[in-house]
């Protein structure tokens, strides 16, 4: 066995860091990224500011981040450990903890004196002594100051200020830290962590032909027929994953595992669902997206054709019929030609190998946010529908705010009428198949977009603690020594409420405006709501009538109960002209009183203002400056999605940094929502 540490071959492992090196198994396969990191290392060890020493590993769960972590333990002959980060880590889990001992010093000492004694912590260890540190996870961290404390380690002439003393970096010591991407909980690397890393390598899953000698190295499986389909059947469960933005991963473990249970002699097509496609998502709705998959590639046709021809059945055996026959000491025999008085018959039952039922086309009664696999919307046995009283008492509520809103413009005198548009069947349908198509888009800007809505620190601290990141003196004579304070985990609650509004003025019946604000609004809305960020969407057009000046279309508001109020959108229409600067002044003093600390109003507009009998030209600029100057003073912000010819002069009335020029109109509702996320 190695002594020495093939990096500074001077230094001698003593007998216990001999044993954290990790020892690589005969079935593993050096891959070519840690081939390639093995040499960067090598090449660069005694290159002074040229040394690589923090690397970083991202890729999918499964892509072999932690096998590579360790190999390099046993290329280099470096002790291995690692730690795995999570939310509410604090400094204390970086830097060690001091902890209330009682004294050795003298046993005969009934007092039992109790001392402090600090204790370090698994990175301190590695630090310190410079052994090879996998970090697993950093982006799941929320508190800055850890973040802080990791950036001062990974310096390539780091310290770490210790409660006791002050550590340095060892010359040995290499960070190897691994991240995966688009998990519960990820959120960017932070930049000067990143900043910090001299190596990096995205991790996918690694050609077909590697997968299967993985494979077979693993699990002695011989047969490459099988480990062919397996493999092909893996890769495009990933790729319709990721296409269709769901959050599990069909991984080298999924494959190493699935491959495994098919050597063992499980059926292939059923070992599928509780060995990868389980571990992948057990949604109905997309586990019914993965099964399309696997159908229109020819690939579940094929599954039935293996297992007919790996797992045949006798003639008149029934597959679902297990027999034991036992015999009179108790012994059990697979014999099955006969059926002994102590012969016992097991039953598969109905349930026991799952499948997801995607050709169902029943609704249930329960609720969800979410439509059924036929976009019929799923409603929860407690939910009562809204009556049609409570209906008339919130458009009215709405219709007597906005009046309110306008007192004192010069809108005051102009009639109005907020409406409040039923939903149909036919909208029903069309909102759903448009929800539909713009499902990959929301889906996987919420899977990202989620982690972000947690708070990144937190003030407040929980006392009385045996450890953590502050010494309470006034706690220092209590006799339990709870004498510390650690931070309380931070809230999980989004600080931004969204408007939209659209401009429904009768130009917007060109060049496929109307569509594309629709589109927008679906995906705006299923993008906040599955992010759980309060959101109203809002039309309005002017001049309908000498008795309806103003019309305003309430179609989403965040204080009504309405769970059917989405469907609505699809009566988004052109109508006639445009009042925008009495909409605006509408929807922004409604979006006040929304408790979020971030406000944000977004128009979707093709044209100026214009509407009878002089709302034109410079009054109505003017009013429109106003207006924004007016609420942006009350915390609201504006953002403008210039989709007509008009772009120039919406640019200058919301200002340049403030106004989307949108010129591909199929990429506006992508836009839009990426835009909120930023807003987070």
């Amino acid at each position: 066995m190695k002594q020495n540490c093939i990096l500074s071959p001077e230094r001698k492992l003593t007998d216990i860091e001999q044993s954290l090196v990790w020892q690589k198994p005969p079935s593993h396969i050096d891959s070519e990224a840690e081939k390639r990191i093995y040499q960067e290392v090598v090449k660069n060890w005694n290159r002074g500011e040229m040394k690589i020493s923090t690397i970083l590993l991202e890729g999918d769960a499964g892509s072999g981040k932690t096998q590579i972590a360790k190999a390099l333990s046993a290329d280099f002959n470096l002790p291995y450990t690692k730690v795995t980060c999570f939310a509410d880590m604090d400094k204390s889990d970086v830097l060690g903890s001091i902890l209330p001992v009682l004294s050795e010093k003298d046993e005969s000492d009934e007092s039992n004196t109790v001392e402090y004694k600090y204790y370090p912590s698994e990175i301190v260890r590695a630090y310190e002594n410079g052994w090879l540190l996998e970090i697993q996870e950093p982006t799941v961290i929320r508190d800055a100051a850890v973040l802080m404390a990791l950036n001062s380690a990974l310096e390539p002439d780091g310290s770490l200020n210790l409660p006791t003393r002050v550590a340095r970096r060892h010359p040995d010591f290499i960070a190897v830290i691994t991240t995966n991407r688009g998990y519960n909980g990820y959120r960017p690397l932070n930049e000067a962590l990143r900043d910090r890393v001299q190596h990096a390598e995205k991790l996918d899953l690694p050609p077909k032909e590697v997968m299967m000698e993985r494979a077979q190295a693993k699990t002695g499986y011989q047969s490459e027929n099988v480990l062919s389909f397996l493999a092909d059947t893996i890769i495009l469960l990933d790729e319709t994953a990721r296409a269709n933005a769901i959050k599990g991963v069909a991984g080298m473990r999924s494959y190493i595992f699935w491959v495994d249970a098919v050597a063992s002699g499980a059926s292939i097509q059923s070992s599928l669902y509780y060995k990868v496609l389980y571990k992948i998502t057990t949604d109905p709705q997309e586990l019914a997206i993965l099964e399309q998959a696997l159908a229109s590639h020819g690939l579940t046709d094929k599954l039935e054709e293996l297992d007919s021809t790996y797992h045949s059945h006798s003639e008149g055996e029934n597959p679902e019929v297990m027999e034991l026959q036992i015999s009179e000491n108790g012994e059990y025999s697979a014999e099955t030609d006969k059926a002994g008085k102590n012969a016992i018959r097991l039953r598969k039952s109905a349930d026991s190998e799952g499948h997801s039922d995607a050709s169902s086309d029943k609704n249930t009664d329960v609720s969800s946010n979410d439509n059924g696999e036929n976009g019929t919307p799923f409603y929860h046995e407690l939910d009562k529908p809204v009556t049609n009283e409570q209906k008339r008492e919130f458009r009215k509520q709405l219709n007597k705010e906005a009046r309110k809103s306008v007192q004192g413009s010069c809108h005051e005198e102009v009639k109005l009428i907020v409406h409040r548009p039923e939903a149909s069947a036919q909208d029903r349908e069309e909102y759903n198949s448009m929800a539909s198509e713009l499902l990959p888009v929301t889906r996987e800007l919420i899977r990202k977009t989620n982690p972000l809505l947690e708070h990144e620190s937190s003030s407040e601290f929980a006392k009385s603690q045996l450890y953590g990141t502050k010494f309470c003196a006034d706690k220092a004579a209590s006799m339990d020594f709870r004498v510390f304070a650690r931070k309380r985990p931070p809230e999980e609650e989004p600080s931004l409420a969204v408007a939209l509004r659209i401009d429904e003025s009768a130009s917007m019946s060109a060049f496929g405006r109307l569509d594309a604000a629709k589109q927008a609004a679906v995906a705006l809305y299923e993008f906040c709501t599955g992010c759980g960020i309060p959101i109203m969407v809002y039309g309005d057009t002017a001049d309908r009538s000498k008795l309806e000046q103003m019309s305003i279309y309430a179609y989403v508001d965040f204080e009504s109960k309405d769970a059917d109020e989405k469907y609505a959108l699809m009566n988004i229409q052109a109508r006639s002209n445009n009042r925008d600067g009495m909409a605006l002044r509408i929807i922004s003093d409604r979006l006040i009183k929304a408790p979020q600390k971030t406000k944000l109003v977004i128009s979707i507009s093709d044209g100026q203002p214009k509407a009878m009998p002089d709302y034109t030209g410079e009054k109505a600029v003017r009013d429109m400056k106003d207006t924004l100057q007016e609420f942006r003073h009350e915390g609201i912000q504006f953002l403008a999605a210039a989709i007509g010819q008009d772009k120039e002069d919406i640019r200058e009335l919301y200002g340049a940094e403030n106004t989307l020029d949108i010129t591909d109109l199929k990429q506006l509702p992508a836009r839009l929502v990426q835009i909120i996320a930023r807003f987070l």
